[in-house]
């Protein structure tokens, strides 16, 4: 079933469950599990954020007629034939119901595989803003089950052009996945106009960049509601990052309001944070302006839209 650039119901919040030697450090409702990396001498620039330049990037998916729960089976055998594996799961259905809303299904999978993980962080440590994969699975408000992803390359490509082609792999790999899953072809839900990465570099070490994240998250009235460990993950490959993760953030109030209003916002709700080492030494905050991707879910966002992006710029400042 294709989806226009309208109405979807949003809500901010999940809980993580770690699936393995997982890219996902879990997190129920409310609590945030905080992986501290080594701490390095603090720097004295102050460094300016940076935009990427603004690129268009699908919303991709396809609706099944199997349950939610068919659907994430299926979805998990899918991934491990396509040579990958699920490195970690957000559960913001589970996470939600705390507040009151019980919906039918929202469940998020990172997708990858750590020995192209390694390449590609070899290359560039910013990828980690792309990969591990967010596969999205939800029930509409019709009552039937969606399987959604951002175009992997178009997103590599906000980040940096050289990223773009060495992410097609994954774009294959996550249409295989959905034409697996639910028998048909993944077509666009939605395009994402305008997306850009906003890129600021940290005067602070990795350690203390992630500890005055989580303390900006806090005072933005957010939460961190899980971690993706991306440096942590990849040293069993042998590739040593000094600092790569993934923080969501979110406030359950919000996240209540907006998927109640259309479930498939969980594609971007909690925003992805990421930080990073360059090769540079030099710590690095991104993350994709959200007001684009929640335009693209739905026009019913716009209202929120300036909100989520007045947020992500705050945290990132205040953190760096």
């Amino acid at each position: 079933m294709h989806r226009s650039s309208s109405a979807r119901p949003g809500h901010e919040g999940f809980a993580g469950k770690v699936a393995g030697a997982s890219l996902l450090a879990s997190a129920a409702l409310g609590a945030s599990l905080l992986t501290a990396g080594s701490a390095a001498a603090a720097r004295a620039e102050v460094h300016r954020p940076a935009t990427s330049a603004a690129v268009e990037v699908p919303f991709l998916g396809a609706t099944t007629t199997k349950s939610f729960a068919a659907t994430t089976s299926s979805l998990k055998t899918a991934v491990s034939s396509a040579g990958m594996m699920v490195l970690g799961q957000l559960n913001q259905a589970g996470a939600l119901s705390v507040t009151g809303l019980h919906l039918k299904g929202a469940e998020t999978f990172f997708v990858g595989n750590p020995t192209t993980g390694k390449k590609l962080f070899a290359m560039d440590p910013a990828v980690g803003a792309v990969i591990p994969v967010r596969m999205y699975v939800w029930v509409d408000g019709a009552g039937q089950t969606e399987v959604g992803y951002l175009q992997p390359s178009a997103l590599g490509k906000a980040v940096s052009p050289a990223l773009a082609k060495p992410l097609t792999m994954l774009d294959g790999v996550a249409a295989k996945v959905v034409r697996s899953v639910t028998g048909h072809v993944a077509t666009a839900l939605g395009v994402v106009k305008n997306l850009s990465f906003v890129q600021v570099a940290s005067n602070k070490s990795f350690a203390a960049t992630t500890s005055s994240l989580e303390t900006a998250v806090s005072s933005a009235g957010m939460m961190v509601l899980g971690q993706l460990n991306q440096a942590g993950a990849l040293s069993v490959t042998g590739l040593h990052l000094k600092g790569a993760e993934t923080f969501f953030v979110g406030n359950p109030t919000t996240g209540k309001k907006l998927f109640a209003m259309d479930p498939a916002v969980g594609i971007e709700i909690p925003l992805g944070m990421y930080l990073w080492v360059d090769h540079a030494g030099r710590t690095e905050i991104g993350y994709f302006h959200p007001a684009q991707v929640l335009t693209a879910v739905s026009v019913k966002f716009k209202a929120f839209s300036a909100m989520f992006d007045s947020i992500a710029e705050r945290v990132a400042h205040s953190a760096s």
